[in-house]
């Protein structure tokens, strides 16, 4: 008998997936008495739950009975038409280009990360940048090189350096991934100059650009809006088939409804729809059929109008509150849209020990190395406002801000 004990014959790149400390947070937040600035999420409250009653109870019956249907890989046709007519309005052309439906975004970039990084390639991105993508890039054993950001978006000088030093050692970038409108962390907007200078580094150095939108909608001031025009539809003719776009509705209409989308160079489009087809065959089509309800028949805007106001209020009351109760020592970006403030404590300051205070008196928020393509910002962290009750922000900042003078406190006496 063979009493040699049975081991799972993992992939090594299964070596390579972590749990998300969001999610592991989220522990916390469930809690009750918890204050938890960690989940960047859409506010409960906000969601547009009486017109998606009134769009399915009008619904024909016809399209009810679709919507329990499989559905097309490319997604249900009604919803691509009325998206590239939405594309279109921010200066999008489908010319050499294509939609793909995809369920959530971080299928789109799953997608692309298949299509085009092989085990050892490069990815540059930003540092800070999305969690879900950095985790998504390293289980697909890629070398990650995280570029700092200034208030204008990623540094180009440090990306040209980055980018020649790691082509001389030998390394294949494959792509640039970036979130220019409203970042998750860093809370910032790109600058029209600084959209120009990525085009004139992905054309120099022939590279594709993956642009992450999903907050495009979600401005404060509508003097900012023209901001967040997607840098495709700035590019010029002979550029745009090196960029691929991707949106979200989960910031627009809900992240249960699991749908997303990506405007796909039509010489990839075909692979990309064949590589989605292998991973699940289709997005759900009950949520594509009430998602082109909900743009078909006019709620998108009316809804916007509701929420931005909401967020901006939360906002507000996030960097009074900051203000009132942090040391000025601590730095942060002032966001014009989006859900997030991004902030830095002094040099040898640990965040990590103001989080353990904060979790100590209930609160919770989301430390900056996991940000990090290095896993390391000790000094920075995250607050998402976005979920947060407006008069529980106020307490939760109250007691982050004790942390950090006693963390400070502390450093300055060691």
């Amino acid at each position: 008998m063979n009493s040699t004990k049975f081991t799972y014959p993992f992939a090594h790149s299964i070596h390579f997936l972590h749990s998300s400390d969001i999610r592991d947070l989220m522990k916390y937040a469930i809690r009750p008495g918890f204050i938890s600035f960690a989940g960047g999420m859409p506010n409960n409250h906000l969601f547009p739950v009486d017109e998606v009653e009134k769009i399915y109870h009008h619904l024909p019956r016809s399209e009810k009975e679709v919507s329990f249907q499989y559905g097309p890989t490319k997604g249900y046709p009604p919803l691509i038409d009325v998206l590239k007519k939405y594309m279109q309005s921010k200066g999008i052309d489908f010319t050499q280009h294509e939609l793909l439906i995809t369920t959530g975004s971080l299928q789109a970039i799953y997608i692309v990360s298949h299509l085009f990084a092989d085990p050892g390639d490069t990815i540059l991105t930003e540092n800070p940048s999305f969690i879900g993508s950095l985790t998504l890039f390293k289980s697909f054993k890629s070398h990650l090189h995280g570029i700092p950001m200034d208030s204008n978006g990623i540094c180009i000088d440090a990306l040209k350096k980055t980018y020649k030093r790691v082509t001389r050692q030998g390394e294949k970038v494959k792509f640039l991934y970036i979130i220019p409108n409203f970042h998750n962390p860093a809370g910032l907007i790109y600058s029209r100059e600084r959209r120009r200078s990525i085009l004139d580094f992905i054309r120099e150095h022939k590279l594709v650009l993956l642009e992450d939108d999903p907050y495009n909608e979600l401005w404060f001031d509508p003097a900012d809006r023209p901001l967040t025009e997607p840098i495709l539809s700035m590019a010029p003719k002979e550029l745009k088939r090196q960029i691929i776009y991707v949106g979200s509705f989960s910031k627009i209409l809900g992240p249960g409804f699991r749908l997303g989308w990506m405007v796909v160079p039509k010489e990839v489009f075909t692979k990309a729809e064949i590589l989605k087809q292998s991973l699940d065959a289709c997005s759900p089509n009950l949520s594509q059929v009430i998602a082109n309800a909900f743009l078909r028949e006019g709620y998108l805007e009316p809804y916007l109008e509701r929420i931005r106001p909401e967020y901006r209020l939360r906002r507000d009351i996030t960097l009074r509150a900051i203000e009132k109760y942090f040391p000025p020592e601590v730095k942060y970006v002032r966001p014009k849209g989006g859900f997030y403030v991004w902030l830095e404590l002094p040099r040898g300051a640990d965040a990590q020990k103001v989080l353990d205070y904060a979790l100590e008196n209930n609160v919770v928020f989301v430390l900056g190395k996991s940000f990090d393509p290095a896993r390391r910002s000790p000094t920075r962290f995250r607050l998402a406002y976005s979920n947060v009750d407006p008069q529980n922000i106020e307490v939760g900042i109250r007691i982050i801000g004790e942390g950090i003078r006693k963390v400070l406190s502390r450093s300055k006496n060691d």
